[in-house]
Formats: C-alpha cells, structure tokens, sequence
C-alpha cells in the first residue's frame, strides 16, 4: 500500500513540474511578443542620402553613360535617393501583414553584388530601409563579390552594415554561401545589387515561410528600365521555368493558377530567377546551402528550385511582394569566353546529378558541354540521395509538365553495344561507315535515339543500309525517310527492314555489317541502354519473339 502511494505521489510531482514547465514558457513567449522587436543597429538613413549625393562621376562615364554597367548612370546618379516608385501590388495587399509584423520570423537581408553602380547600390540599400517594416529586418549582409571599383571605401562608410569583400569574383552561389555563414535571423533573404524593393516587400514572403516553412519563395519582379530607371509593373502574371539548354525563361502562368479562387495565394514556380530569393534559415543549411564547391556561375538558383522540388519542399512567387530589378543591357559588356564556358560546366554539373536520363535533351541542345570537364559530382549525389529526393521524371510529371521532351516518338535510346563496345563513328564526310568502338559514357557519337516509325538516329543523321551501293556495310547518312533506313527489333536482333537481315558485328572494328540471322548469333545480339517494353502495339517496328510477323526468307540454320 506504502509503495502505491509513493509511485502516485511522485506522478502528481512529476504533473505539478510538468505544469510549471509549461506556465513559464507561456509567460515567456507573452512577454516576449509584448517587447516590440527592433533592428539591433541603428542605421543612419541620413547617412546613406549624403554618401548618395557625395558619389561622382568621371568624365568617360558623363559621355558613355551605358559603357561600364550596362545602364545609364548619369541618369541614375539623377535620381533622387528616396523617390517614390508606383505601389504595383493588389489593392487587397496593403492590409495583408502589418497587423502581425511582431509574430513574423525575424529576417537577415544578403545583398550581393559585382560590379554595380554606387547610385544604384545605395538606393537599394535605401529602398530596404523605406520600405520594409524595420522590426523584421533582423541585420544587412552585403557581400561584394570581387568588384573592381571602390565598393569597399563606400561600404566602409555605412555603420550598421555587416560587410564581406572578395578580392575576386567567386560567383552568386558561393557569394551568398559566405553571406549565410554569418546571418542570424530565422529567415535569409537574398537579395542582387541591381533591386529596388517596392513597398512591404518583406512581410509577405515573412508570412509564407511561417506557413510553409520547406518552401523557397520569391516576389514578382517588376522592371526598372535601364536608360530611363522608370519603375514598370510587369503586366501580366508569370511564374519561372526553364528550357532543356537550361537557359532560365518567364512563361505565362497555366490557366488552372491564374483562376485560382484568391488572387493573393502563391503560385506554384518551377524555377526562381533568384534576384531576390527568401528561405528559411534552417531549411537552407539542411537542404545543402548553394552548390558552391562547383564553380558554378548563373545556374544557382536554378539548382536550388531543383533541389527543393524533388527533396520535398516548394518554390513558390508569393503575388503581393514586389520588387523592381534593372534588366540592363549586357551584350553593351560582351561575355567572354571564360564566362561562358564556366555556364556550360555549371549547367553540365545540374543536368548530371539532378536530370537522370533526361539530361540527353540537354547534351542534345548543348552539345558542346561535353566538351567540358564536370566538376566533381560525387558529394551533390551523395547529397541527393541522403535527403531521399525524387527523380526527374517525377519533377516534369507533377512540376513542370510543360518542359515537353524534344522527341514524342522515341522507343530506345542511349547506347546500341555488344559486351563493353557501342556502336560509333568515326569523324569525316558523309557517309561514314559505323563501327564498334569501347564504350565511353560522355561521346555525342554514341548516342542512339530510336524512332517509333523505324529510324535509328545519331546527331541527326540515320542508319542506312543498302545492299548494292554498301555490300553490306552499315552507314550513317543524312535522314531520308527511305526504307534502308528502317530498322525493327526481334529479340536481342536489330533487323533491316528492307531486307530482312541482321545488324551483325562480327568485324566491328572495321564496320557493321547486315548478314544473314543465325539464332544466338552473340555478333547480332544487341543492348539498348533504355528500351521501351515491345507489348506496345503503336511501337511498330518493335517486336517480341512470339509476335506473328513475317520475317521473309530465313537461313536453316538461323530463324528469327
């Protein structure tokens, strides 16, 4: 009875601890809330008008006004720092945050820049400091990222700023990596140098993150004109994508978004263009942070967008934030080679860890990032399969169903080999007899795509076979829709349709051939590295050994 009493006594202890725990940390946060939260430095607006108007500009740049950025600095410098841009938001948004600005996660704004204008530096530093509500701006990172003017004497001047500097370029991602490495606040917001926020920007991306904490969410951008600065509202709703060359692009919204019942919702985006990107702090550093041990330049962001879709969060346009960016004109700077070969080894990077098959489309639109050595992928895969992303068939399938494949008609694709040779061509004119090589992962030449109405192509040209003109041997000439150029599968066999003949290669080495077909012949069985199954009845040309074909005219010692 004794010990039945102790064990009751030490429950109702337990309960009475449990309850105190618990008052406290009511209390705690009630008091909490009742502190209004304020921005630990006290930035100095006045400041930052007479550095604005204490900036000068050279005599080259009065007379080229667009040669060094891009845009029209003398027009910029005119400019009055604190001017008033048009309010381009929903009329239902000026009421949508303000009311719980004090339960809103606390925010560390990145700005990162490279080679950007002084005028237009500092406006958007002002801009954020106008037009946002000061008790979510927990602290301002910027990080110059290697610009070649004097960007760091102007930063040094602005007390309150917390300021990074790179002797040289290191590129967006690894920019505002090194940004995010000091931040504090709850919420990291990444912000380019070329942005002018619009008013209450901030609250409502805020917001969703607070409702969605694994998303990745961004403004509407409008367009700050580069000769004029004229601050334009973008006239219709679009949302971010992409092409298979994995070039960035603006499309309309689909119409089910565009008629969703509440105008104010996000809108589901399949990539961000990343000017100005809001994420969760602790969801950032689980997903990996920037790619930046790549070297990766202009594909950041869209990685990123990747990288959130298919391990379980979203990307999302949030309509009622609002931010202008300058859109200047960069041929008037020309890109240079280094510049651009870096983009295509970024881009090559992407589409090999996160494109799986698909990223044959890509190599087809760019087929000079084959050309250029991929950086080491090993740590993104690893990174992929530890947070248990999906695959890129899921992405397009459930993400981006309009990213359609660049062929509708394909029924196997990849490699055409026997044990570790493929099927290849050697470099010369048309036609160039196909031969057996060893097999190599990344060779343009060894990549096959088999058409539904027979065709089998590579580099737009098609195996062709032609009894007379050839004596046998296996080309690749110019596509003609004629039938020596027809092929159809039977088993492991690759059979002429003109002639009823095998693809055979026995004497690989100095070309293919079409021979007579011998049952298990290992010279006319081949692999395809992807292959559609053959009980697909519109696959014409595919068929499996129990179809009831009509082969024509077999040897004894060799049927179908």
């Amino acid at each position: 009875m004794s010990r039945a009493m102790t064990r009751k006594k030490r429950c109702v202890h337990i309960v009475t601890i449990m309850c105190l725990l618990s008052g406290i940390y009511i209390l705690w946060n009630v008091i909490g809330n009742m502190i209004p939260r304020t921005m630990p430095v006290d930035f100095d607006i006045s400041l930052l008008q007479e550095l604005y108007f204490a900036q000068k500009l050279t005599p080259h740049d009065q007379k080229e006004p667009l040669r060094r950025f891009g845009y029209d600095i003398v027009r910029s410098h005119a400019i009055k720092p604190d001017r008033s841009i048009p309010d381009t938001r929903h009329p239902s948004c000026s009421s949508n945050t303000s009311d719980i600005a004090d339960r809103l996660p606390s925010s560390s704004i990145i700005i990162t820049f490279h080679h950007v204008d002084s005028s237009v530096l500092l406006r958007n530093i002002l801009s954020i400091l106008t037009r946002s509500l000061p008790v979510i701006i927990h602290e301002i990172i910027v990080v110059d990222d290697g610009s070649s003017d004097e960007s760091d004497e102007l930063l040094s001047q602005l007390p309150g700023l917390k300021v990074i500097s790179n002797k040289q370029s290191q590129g967006r991602g690894v920019a505002r990596v090194q940004g995010a490495a000091i931040a504090t606040g709850d919420v990291i917001v990444f912000v380019d140098g070329l942005v002018e926020v619009n008013v209450n920007w901030l609250s409502p991306l805020l917001l969703r993150l607070m409702e969605s904490p694994k998303s990745l969410v961004a403004p509407v951008l409008d367009t700050i004109d580069y000769k004029t600065f004229d601050y334009l509202p973008v006239p219709t709703l679009v949302r971010g994508g992409f092409d298979w060359g994995l070039h960035y692009r603006w499309e309309d919204v689909p119409f089910r978004f565009q008629a969703r019942p509440n105008p104010l919702s996000p809108i589901k985006s399949p990539a961000l263009c990343g000017s100005v990107v809001a994420v969760r702090r602790d969801y950032f550093n689980w997903l990996g942070k920037y790619d930046d041990n790549s070297g990766a330049r202009d594909t950041e962001d869209l990685e990123l967008s990747l990288r959130v879709w298919m391990c379980g969060g979203h990307v999302e346009i949030v309509p009622c934030s609002k931010v202008g960016v300058v859109h200047f004109k960069g041929e008037q700077l020309g890109i240079s080679s280094v510049s651009f070969n870096s983009y295509i080894r970024s881009a090559r990077r992407l589409a090999e860890v996160w494109m799986d098959d698909y990223k044959r489309f890509f190599y087809a639109v760019r087929p000079s990032a084959r050309m250029q050595p991929i950086p080491d992928i090993a740590s993104q895969r690893k990174l992929k399969e530890k947070l248990k992303c999906r695959n890129f068939k899921w992405y397009l399938a459930f993400v981006y169903p309009q990213l359609q494949p660049l062929i509708y008609d394909e029924v196997a694709y990849g490699h055409i080999q026997q044990g570790d040779s493929c099927i290849d061509l050697d470099p010369g004119q048309l036609p160039i007899v196909a031969k057996l090589r060893t097999c190599e992962v990344d060779k343009d030449s060894q990549e096959w795509s088999w058409r539904k109405k027979g065709v089998i192509v590579s580099s737009g040209m098609c195996l062709t076979s032609d009894l007379m003109n050839m004596q046998g041997f296996v080309v690749v000439h110019f596509c003609k829709d004629i039938a020596n150029q027809l092929w159809y599968r039977h088993g492991e066999k690759i059979v002429h349709q003109d002639t009823n003949l095998c693809l055979d290669g026995r004497q690989g080495n100095t070309g293919l051939l079409i021979s007579d077909c011998i049952k298990d012949s290992p010279s006319q069985a081949w692999n395809i590295s992807t292959e559609k199954k053959s009980d697909n009845p519109e696959l014409a040309y595919f068929y499996s050994d129990d179809d009831d074909v009509d082969h024509g005219d077999v040897h004894e010692q060799g049927q179908l």
